[in-house]
């Protein structure tokens, strides 16, 4: 605005100038009109005027076009706004519903004392159980999207320093852990604990691909920064992770088969060194 203002002033002293300097009469003819005894730096300045105002209207369609685009363009972009919303408000309730309903299965765990004292979580000694209840489902819903796989992980977190120094210490070390994979858990998954600090991770409807990818993902959230400890202690953790998954095109319906392919990715992962993971079908 400034700078149009600066030059807005320096045309203006330029005309003044050259009318000034061109003060002579003279006649006009346009067609049948004839204007005598005109001053000749008038009749430039006006046309001039008359350049400046046919050129605005020339520019005023493009200027109008423009608007009207940067007009859709904003009311594009409330719409798309209000649609986000929408789906953030529609994504927090499905949230807030499958907690309620994962509170009250684990209100039910802890009742029939299915659970860890330590972590909180499922104890690994009902994983047999609960993965031939998810091959049943697999059988029985072939066409079920969430019963077209079934997926386990064996998660195995080892600290790297500083050592965590007693047993007290080790098992707020496994809560917080176990604290940091509730965070980074979806939500047709359960996780079970051994109570020594290895953690098992059920998953639904996910290829290999979609598992290792979510496998990675908890294995940042538990590597990327230390964990913290309620006293103040910062622990950094190496993690090793093994998974297999079974779908109806690398079939088993034998759950412990399952759960010894997850030991054996396990321990491939652990013999490639620090954190590492290893994803296999079934019948790899």
């Amino acid at each position: 605005m400034a700078l149009f203002l600066i030059f807005a002033l320096i045309v203006a002293f330029f005309a003044i100038a050259f009318a000034l300097q061109n003060d002579q009469l003279i006649t006009i003819n346009f067609f049948l009109w004839r204007l005598e005894q005109q001053h000749l730096a008038t009749v430039l300045l006006l046309t001039s005027g008359l350049g400046v105002l046919f050129g605005l209207l020339v520019t005023i369609p493009a200027f109008l076009k423009r608007e009207w685009r940067i007009s859709r363009g904003k009311r594009q972009t409330h719409s798309l706004e209000d649609q986000l919303l929408a789906k953030q408000k529609e994504v927090e309730s499905q949230t807030l519903r499958a907690t309620t309903l994962r509170n009250s299965y684990q209100n039910l765990l802890q009742s029939l004392d299915l659970l860890d004292h330590t972590t909180g979580l499922v104890s690994d000694a009902v994983v047999p159980r609960t993965t031939r209840a998810l091959l049943q489902q697999m059988k029985m819903q072939p066409l079920n999207e969430q019963f077209q796989a079934v997926g386990l992980l064996l998660i195995q977190p080892q600290w790297r320093q500083p050592d965590p120094g007693d047993l007290k210490k080790e098992q707020a070390l496994w809560t917080a852990i176990s604290q940091v994979l509730q965070k980074n858990l979806t939500v047709d998954s359960w996780l079970f604990s051994n109570n020594q600090g290895q953690f098992t991770c059920s998953l639904m409807g996910l290829d290999v691909k979609a598992v290792t990818q979510y496998a990675e993902t908890i294995k940042l959230a538990l590597t990327d920064q230390p964990i913290d400890l309620q006293d103040g202690t910062r622990i950094t953790l190496d993690v090793n992770i093994g998974g297999v998954v079974t779908d109806n095109d690398h079939p088993t319906e034998s759950e412990q088969l399952l759960i010894n392919k997850a030991e054996e990715a396990l321990t491939v992962a652990i013999k490639r060194g620090r954190n590492r993971l290893r994803v296999a079908w079934v019948t790899d």
